[in-house]
């Protein structure tokens, strides 16, 4: 990142972590012309989220757990180009990712088609998500500025991990896998069936205690899968359209008190291997930290032997087991039941 300099024989340059800072208070400093306000509950964490924008607000405010104003962890402001221009923190070669972790800083520049740049004082508990383009690709708009809460969690013994996560009254189950493994159609199931609903993408879980808890009440839907859940398709439900993926973004906020977490009783590996019902074997927790791991640290970065550490005490917390899980979506809720009755 261009660093900025003082005018004078004795002036230095300014670090990296010090223009961002810089620039993260000049956002703050400025008041937005009609900023739209809102609270949200992210994991262990209370957000403040302001929106320089309408349009903002409608991109992101559906994947939050939305919750009454009070204390909070995080004043978040997510700004577009047009709102402040933050070009002084764009890398000189910005068709490359950049991390950087200086002094009480975290900033992620996101390249690509649509561009985006993440950036926290974690003293000030202060985060900017910037879009120089004014919009933002489909899997941040499911999972707004998670790369801010994975650096608020450097410290903690939580983390983000990507994964599925419901519960009934027999306890909660992770279910990690790859995509296309049938995460999101168990999740929706079991949710349809009165289940609480943790995520369907990321969920956040204390490495010490087993305790989970939702980071966002989105879920992103397959269109082979409207039938079978038109209960969530609403008539208005945004579908994007991103490298020939198109997908339904939903937000599941309607389920509101079943939004929630508790302690992990399972960890379950979905896998399609061609049964009609529901079936399960035993894994071993290495299996749960290669389901976990992969797509975990390369979603978020910094601290990968910390974030490896964390997923592996996770795979150890509680009996794993992969499941089939059929062709009858509407089999696994009772089957899932079944199984973690027996444990």
């Amino acid at each position: 990142m261009t660093p900025a300099t003082k005018a004078g024989r004795s002036a230095s340059p300014m670090k990296a972590s010090g223009l961002i800072r810089q620039q993260i208070t000049a956002v703050f400093a400025r008041a937005a012309s009609e900023p739209i306000e809102a609270y949200a509950r992210c994991g262990p964490f209370g957000l403040r989220l302001e929106f320089a924008s309408q349009d903002l607000a409608g991109t992101f405010l559906p994947a939050y757990i939305l919750r009454a104003p009070g204390n909070f962890d995080l004043d978040l402001r997510f700004i577009t180009a047009a709102d402040h221009d933050l070009s002084a923190l764009v890398p000189e070669a910005a068709e490359r990712p950049r991390l950087l972790i200086e002094d009480g800083i975290y900033s992620v520049w996101q390249p690509a088609v649509i561009p985006v740049l993440f950036a926290i004082d974690l003293v000030a508990r202060h985060g900017i998500a910037w879009l120089p383009k004014g919009e933002a690709p489909p899997w941040i708009r499911s999972r707004p500025a998670i790369s801010l809460i994975h650096a608020m969690m450097h410290d903690t013994p939580w983390c983000a991990v990507h994964a599925a996560a419901v519960g009934s009254t027999a306890g909660f189950t992770l279910l990690a896998g790859e995509g296309h493994s049938g995460k999101t159609t168990a999740t929706l199931s079991c949710a349809k069936a009165g289940w609480h609903y943790a995520g369907d993408d990321f969920v956040a879980v204390d490495s010490e205690t087993g305790q989970i808890e939702p980071l966002f009440c989105s879920a992103r839907l397959r269109p082979a899968l409207v039938d079978t859940f038109q209960s969530f398709i609403g008539e208005t439900t945004p579908v994007s359209d991103f490298n020939g993926e198109p997908r339904h973004e939903l937000s599941l906020a309607d389920l509101g008190n079943r939004i929630g977490g508790g302690r992990l009783r399972a960890i379950f590996i979905p896998r399609r291997r061609g049964a009609a019902s529901p079936q399960f074997a035993p894994a071993r927790q290495s299996d749960a930290f290669r389901a976990l791991l992969p797509t975990t640290a390369y979603e978020l970065p910094g601290w990968p032997n910390v974030i490896a550490d964390k997923v592996a005490r996770i795979a150890g917390l509680a009996p794993v087991f992969f499941a089939d899980t059929g062709t009858a979506p509407m089999d696994i809720p009772s089957a899932f039941a079944r199984q973690l009755e027996r444990l």
